[in-house]
């Protein structure tokens, strides 16, 4: 049975800390072990104490796989979907009137996993602007995970994934996946029009974007990872990139008490600057 002493996981820990910004927490050793289980075996380690110093060694494809193990989180479509409705009904039309010379939006989901937030997105920008011909919106999507990257890009979601979809959207964007049949869950394709929407690029937020000028951030469920330092060092990085008067999006569970944004709170887990 594979298991992770004291010291290796403490290791572990300092290079992902080091590297992303995450902090895992001492109850994060299951998930460790289950997380790399699978690549000590396909290295042919028999021991974390092996795997350690060729981690510390790499610094390209091997920390590529370990950090996208470790950073996989399960999200779904219109998660908080409160916060979509207010993206629909108070900042795109404010955007109208304060965007109507370039008549462009730019948004960036900027912790985006498997794309179930920035397609969200997507569809709240399609319904809306469907009425105001002519306008753009640009809408970057980003990870650290090169892996859950790819899987956004396949459109690929279970039945569980959009549970949260409105009827009207899911009958006109998903359709059923014909390789599905023998899964636990059945599988639905996003239409390529949405997912052609959204331009994915790997990005570690400890790191400035090269981005600017968003309208809206949405930065949710991955703070939580970060202990204070980090988090103000990534609040800094996001905050950087929204627009003066522009809206920040952070999970119900989250909170920006503990960092220095100067932005207001107008809404459940949303900010302006």
């Amino acid at each position: 049975m594979l298991e992770i002493a004291d010291k290796e996981f403490s290791q572990i820990r300092e290079i992902m800390y080091r590297k992303t910004g995450v902090a895992l927490k001492d109850t994060k050793k299951p998930l460790v072990v289950a997380r790399l289980r699978k690549r000590l075996e396909e290295l042919k380690l028999e021991r974390f104490a092996q795997y350690v110093p060729l981690l510390e060694r790499d610094t390209g494809a091997e920390m590529e796989i370990f950090i996208n193990a470790l950073t996989t989180n399960e999200t779904y479509f219109f998660r908080h979907t409160k916060q979509f409705n207010f993206l629909y009904e108070t900042i795109l039309p404010e955007m109208i009137v304060r965007k109507r010379e370039s008549r462009e939006v730019r948004i960036w989901s900027a912790a985006s996993s498997t794309g179930e937030e920035p397609f969200s997105i997507a569809l709240v920008c399609k319904s809306f602007f469907k009425n105001y011909p002519g306008w753009k919106v640009s809408l970057i999507a980003s990870d650290i995970n090169t892996e859950v990257i790819g899987e956004a890009k396949e459109g690929v979601y279970s039945e569980r994934s959009i549970k949260e979809v409105p009827d009207s959207m899911k009958n006109k964007y998903f359709v059923p996946w014909s390789d599905s049949a023998n899964r636990m869950w059945p599988q639905f394709q996003l239409s390529r029009e949405i997912i052609s929407s959204v331009r994915f690029v790997q990005h570690n937020l400890l790191l400035p974007f090269k981005e600017k000028d968003f309208d809206v951030i949405f930065i949710r469920n991955v703070m939580i990872y970060f202990d204070g330092q980090s988090k103000q060092k990534v609040a800094d990085n996001v905050v950087a990139s929204l627009v003066p008067g522009g809206y920040l999006f952070i999970s119900l569970s989250e909170s920006l008490n503990d960092v220095k944004t100067g932005l207001r709170q107008v809404y459940s887990a949303v900010y302006q600057k």
